[in-house]
């Protein structure tokens, strides 16, 4: 079994008590997700619920308030700096 072989079970995302706010309006609170590496995931919802919030903290363009962000098992906050 090869390196990608044995890690195709695990997260490719993880997003940990992740919280994020735009001034006072809070946008995320204490959220915690995983995407699994070779799986489809979609992102749905309302207009003004968090979504492109999300993609931009995942993709280091955001920082969040408390939390963490990881990509590939990196921290994607001290990526970013």
């Amino acid at each position: 079994m090869n390196a990608v072989q044995d890690r195709q079970g695990d997260n490719l995302i993880e997003l940990r008590d992740l919280t994020f706010r735009y001034g006072q309006r809070p946008i995320l609170d204490n959220v915690s997700i995983c995407f699994e590496r070779g799986k489809v995931t979609t992102i749905m919802g309302p207009s003004g619920t968090g979504k492109t919030t999300l993609l931009r903290l995942i993709g280091g363009q955001l920082k969040p308030e408390q939390g963490v962000v990881m990509v590939d098992g990196l921290n994607v906050v001290r990526l970013s700096r």
